[in-house]
This record gives C-alpha cells, structure tokens and sequence, in this order.
C-alpha cells in the first residue's frame, strides 16, 4: 500500500506523545514493503525521528504554519497547504490528530477531506471536556468524521465524550490503546528511599492548560505537605517551565521541586522514583502513564482520557474524582496515609498493564489501515 500520513499538531514542539504513536506506526510500515508518504509541519518534519524514516525511504513534505494573508487566503478557498497531499495517489490517508477538534481549526484542511475520493482513517488522539464548544466546529467535525473510513480511539472515555460533544454516534469506529516504545519485561526494582523522601515524578509536556502542573503545585502548598518527608520531579518540557518556576517559588516549594528535563528512557526515570502523578485535564492514553505502569509504579491520575481506564482506585494507584487543586490534594492525602502499599501497588500495576497494552500494536494498527482499504473496495 502507498499510506498517506498526515499530523494536525501545530508548530510548538519539534516531538510530542501524539507524534510518536504514528512514527510506530510508519517504521513498521516501512518493514513491512509499504510506501509512506509523510505530511508534517516544519518542527517535526526536522526532528531526528523523521530524518530516520526519511532515511528508510519515506517520502517527507513540510506544513508551514499559516500566516495572517495565509490564513485568510486559506478561509476563502484561494490556498491550501493539502491539496497537492491529497490529489497525490494513496491507497489510505492515516490522520494523526493531537486532539478531537484539530481539524476544525485548520481552514485548507476540511475542504480536502471533503472532496477526498481516499479511505481516511482519523486517530484521535485526546480529548477534554470543553474541546468543541462553537456549533460551527461541532458542524464541520460531524461532516469530515462522517466521511470517515474509520474513527480510532485511544480510550472509551474519549470515544464516548467526542459522541456527546457532537450529538453523532460514530458509525466506524474502534479502540486501540497506545502501545509502549520500550519492551518491559518485567517491574524495575523498588527504588531505594533517601531517609524515607517519597519521590514522586510528573512525565509530562510542561504546558498547564492541559497538563495541570500549576493545579498540582497549589495541591502540595499546604503547611501539612511542606512539613512532610517528598520530593517532586517534572520530567518533560514545554512552554510553560518559566511560569512553572514561578509558581513553585510563589507556593515556597522550592526546597521539594525540581525538573528533570527531557529523559529519553523512561526507565531512568522509575529506576529512582516511586510514585507518578497526572493531574491531566485532556489525555488520551497516556504513553507517560503506561510507561510508569510497565516500570511498577502506582500513580495518582484525574479521570482526563483514558487514565481510570488504566488506573483502578486503591489498586493500581488513586484516581481523583475531580480536578480542582482540593480534591486533588485530597486524593494525594489517600496516597500519602497508603505509601507502605505502594511497592504492592506498582507490581498490581505491572500486572494491568501487561494485560491490556498490545505488545503487537503497530501490527494490529497496519491491519486497522487494510481494512479501511478493503471495506472502500468493496463498496
């Protein structure tokens, strides 16, 4: 097959979760004696992990953003950055999105999935309440994603919230949860504990809008947590570690938080620390939490994408029923009282983990893609 790939996510960052799933994907494709035909914007276009699928023979063309004359070009149908993507020749169009409403706000985009003659298959990857709002966008996703060949999910959450944002039951859809990047044979050890300080870790982009760094900052800035024995590391990075650092200066956490930056193995990571935290407001299906589970560690999750799907409360680690900065410290108080379980806690976490993550995942996800292809052939 000739697989079109196409990323919505902006220009901001040169990697992110979302991109990774679909490089998966393409590398195994590539394997396998398929052509890929790659439609990227700039910054991920010139990342290393592209320059490998190039390099393997992928073919890669660059979105530039749009400008203030662009954009209003691309409003009127005078100018698209898609078309020639899309009058090119591909057996299926594989549609990589950060986030349900992606599309929306990509003007030249809609009217080529529109008029496209190609299965397309959407991977949507996050979703939040609040993520569609307008009745235009709620119009204009309606009419593309009906046009789909097939809808993938990461989570039911996510699949049964974009329903009710939409009022429309996707006819062909399905669920494939996010593999793992690194095979994990089994749990790391439990990570020895300086003067028993708990460490706890956040594996996340350093953007609080979706992430939620500050809402956990404002949870841990009580006297009760200060006079107690934790250290907390953010791993990642973003546009937000300027505004994040204020914060824990503003909250006086400075003596208990720390960044970590970007950590390429993750299990680095968990190799030092015991407990992870992910107060998300929008996910997915988290790579950073099936990661930490893989590791055997418990964590403290909100019910953003497909977190409690994961995460069952008092087994795997502790899901906050809300996501305001009291009931997240009031599910961190739960955790804290339990911390002599959560070694017991990781290996349940191991256990969950390995049951329901695909070991085989770009495999199945190849096969998703031949479907989408079959069923329009057969029509």
């Amino acid at each position: 097959m000739k697989i079109g790939i196409l990323s919505t996510t902006g220009n901001l960052y040169p990697w992110a979760g979302s991109e990774e799933t679909w490089r998966i994907l393409a590398d195994y494709a590539i394997t396998q004696g398929h052509q890929l035909d790659l439609l990227l914007p700039e910054k991920v276009a010139t990342s290393a992990q592209v320059s490998a699928l190039r390099s393997q023979g992928a073919v890669v063309k660059v979105r530039k953003e749009l400008t203030l004359i662009s954009r209003q070009l691309a409003l009127r149908g005078l100018s698209s950055r898609f078309k020639q993507f899309f009058n090119s020749p591909h057996d299926v169009i594989f549609v990589s999105t950060g986030g349900i409403a992606d599309c929306a706000w990509i003007p030249d985009l809609i009217p080529e999935i529109e008029k496209s003659k190609t299965p397309i298959v959407f991977f949507i990857q996050s979703n939040a309440e609040g993520a569609v709002q307008e009745q235009e966008a709620r119009d204009q996703l309606t009419k593309i994603y009906a046009k789909a060949s097939l809808m993938i999910f990461l989570s039911e959450h996510n699949l049964k919230l974009a329903e009710r944002q939409l009022a429309y039951r996707f006819p062909r859809r399905t669920i494939l949860m996010n593999p793992v990047r690194n095979s994990v044979s089994k749990p790391l050890e439990w990570p020895l504990s300086d003067y028993g300080t708990m460490r706890m870790a956040e594996v996340a982009r350093l953007e609080v809008g979706d992430k939620r760094q500050d809402q956990l900052l404002e949870a841990l800035s009580t006297d009760l947590w200060k006079g107690r024995n934790w250290s907390l590391t953010f791993f990642g990075s973003g546009p937000d570690e300027e505004h994040i650092k204020k914060l824990i200066r503003f909250y006086g956490l400075e003596d208990k938080v720390s960044f970590g930056g970007h950590v390429g193995d993750f299990r680095e990571i968990w190799s030092t620390h015991h407990l992870h935290i992910l107060p998300s407001s929008r996910e997915g299906m988290p790579l950073a939490l099936i990661e930490s589970m893989f590791c055997g560690r418990p964590a403290v999750v909100t019910r953003a994408g497909g977190n409690a799907e994961l995460v069952r409360d008092g087994i795997e680690g502790y899901v906050s029923p809300g996501m305001h900065p009291e009931i997240i410290r009031e599910t961190l108080e739960r955790a804290w009282v339990d911390r002599e379980r959560w070694s017991q806690m990781g290996l349940s976490a191991f256990d969950r983990v390995s049951g329901l993550v695909p070991r085989n995942w770009a495999s199945q996800m190849l096969d998703l893609l031949k479907g989408a292809v079959d069923a329009t052939s057969a029509q």
